[in-house]
C-alpha cells in the first residue's frame, strides 16, 4: 500500500513516512500538489495521502478536491493534516469525503496514535462510505430503531460509527439474515444522537453477525444540519 505525503516541511515529511512504514505503508513523499499530480500520473499506484491543507505553496485543499473527484479504478483514501478546527473547515473536508483528520502539532507518537484509528476503520471501510466517521462515546447511549417490511417488529441497535454518508450499528436483537438484503431500503429507521432523532432513508450495504451497515440516501436539511454539528463536536474535541 502506498501513500502520498503532500507536506511543504521536509521533516514533516520524512517523519510521517517513517510513521507509515509501521503501519506497512511505503510513504511517497511530495511537497506540493504539482508533485502530487506527477506521481499520480506516472503511474504510481496510490492507495491514499495525507495533505497539509495549512501552507499555501502546497496548495492542498485544491489537491484534495481532485484526489475526491478524480475518475480512477479505486478511490484515494484522504487525510488532512492541518492546525484548522474551526467548524466551516471541517465542514468543507467532510463535505469532500475525507477519511481522517491528523491536527497539528505535528509529533510522530500522536500521529501514529492517531493514524492507527484511522486506519482501523479504513480497514473495513465500505467503498460507498467515503466520508469522516466518528465513534459514538459508549456512555452517550448512541440508538438506532427501525421495522423490516412486512414485519412489525421493532429491531434496535446501539451505534457503532455514523457519518454523513451513512452508520455502522449492532443490533441487540438481529433479524434472520435473509430479511435485510443489500440494497434493500428502509424508509422508518430513527436514530438517537446527543438528544436528537434523526430519520434518515437508508440502503443496507452490509448486514453479517449482527452488525448493519446503511448508506444514507435522504437526509433533511435538519438532519444533515444536526449531524454536522455531532460529527465537528467529536473531531475537534
Amino acid at each position: 500500500m502506498n501513500f502520498l505525503v503532500v507536506e511543504s516541511s521536509l521533516v514533516v515529511r520524512e517523519s510521517l513516512c517513517y510513521v507509515l512504514l509501521s503501519f506497512g505503508i511505503k510513504g511517497v513523499p511530495v511537497e506540493n500538489r504539482e508533485a502530487a499530480r506527477l506521481a499520480i500520473d506516472r503511474g504510481d499506484s496510490i492507495d491514499g495521502a495525507i495533505v497539509d491543507i495549512d501552507n499555501k505553496d502546497v496548495d492542498g485543499i485544491r489537491l484534495i478536491t481532485e484526489l475526491t473527484e478524480r475518475e480512477q479504478p479505486h478511490k484515494i483514501s484522504v487525510i488532512v493534516h492541518t492546525i484548522q478546527t474551526s467548524k466551516e473547515i471541517v465542514m468543507r473536508m467532510v463535505d469532500l469525503g475525507v477519511a481522517g483528520y491528523l491536527l497539528k502539532p505535528f509529533s510522530p507518537e500522536s500521529a501514529k496514535t492517531k493514524l492507527a484509528v484511522i486506519f482501523s476503520k479504513l480497514a473495513t471501510h465500505n467503498s460507498q462510505r467515503r466520508h469522516i466517521r466518528v465513534k459514538p462515546d459508549p456512555q452517550e447511549l448512541a440508538r438506532v430503531s427501525f421495522r423490516v417490511p412486512p414485519s412489525t417488529h421493532l429491531v434496535s441497535g446501539r451505534v457503532v460509527d455514523i457519518s454523513l454518508g451513512g452508520m455502522a450499528a449492532e443490533l441487540f436483537n438481529p433479524p434472520a439474515s435473509i430479511s435485510l438484503a443489500t440494497g434493500m431500503t428502509l424508509t422508518g429507521m430513527e436514530i438517537s444522537l446527543s438528544g436528537k432523532e434523526l430519520r434518515p432513508s437508508s440502503t443496507v450495504v452490509m448486514y453479517k453477525l449482527k452488525v448493519l451497515a446503511v448508506r444514507f440516501e435522504i437526509l433533511t436539511p435538519t438532519d444533515k444540519k444536526a449531524l454536522e454539528r455531532y460529527i465537528f463536536k467529536s473531531i475537534s474535541s
